[in-house]
């Protein structure tokens, strides 16, 4: 099977991140991350092939978070990068500024979304609830499913899956 960028987006960020998210929420946050990173990626016209490594996902990652995620999460574009992305791609473990919970956790209850994410000044951490970014998450993808691109990186296979 061949997958094209927006096949990717899909099948493997959309419904397979959502199947795990589900299931699994503290492993897809890091999956969400590697996923906003593509987006990033795919809004780089300086990157011409998804292969290329220019050493410049920080600046992708970010990208992403300011063109395609709520302003909310705007302010917080570094930390989600360093203690967030960073911290969960390298070590497993989000750094120590960044608080995790999913609707597991009781404090799921005492969030709403549009307080999401919530930066807590008492405890200096931003405290993110997986079930609330995974939907901005959502979101940000289908911006990208509705974008016309020219770049010839988004209108040609990415993946190839064998076949049965």
């Amino acid at each position: 099977m061949i997958l094209y960028p927006k096949d990717f987006i899909k099948e493997v960020l959309i419904k397979e991140i959502g199947d795990i998210a589900n299931k699994h929420a503290y492993l897809s946050f890091t999956l969400i991350c590697c996923g906003i990173e593509f987006l990033g990626k795919c809004l780089d016209t300086q990157v011409e092939d998804f292969n290329e490594y220019k050493q410049n996902s920080g600046e992708q990652f970010k990208c992403a978070i300011i063109k395609l995620f709520p302003n909310k999460y705007h302010d917080h574009c570094q930390l989600l990068w360093q203690g967030l992305r960073n911290g969960l791609v390298h070590a497993n473990t989000p750094k120590s500024q960044i608080g995790l919970f999913s609707k597991n956790d009781e404090i799921y209850y005492k969030i709403l979304y549009e307080q999401h994410p919530v930066f807590d000044k008492k405890e200096d951490k931003l405290i993110i609830g997986v079930e609330y970014f995974y939907d901005d998450f959502v979101e940000a993808c289908k911006k990208i499913l509705e974008m016309e691109f020219s770049a010839d990186k988004m209108n040609k296979p990415l993946l190839n899956t064998p076949s049965k």
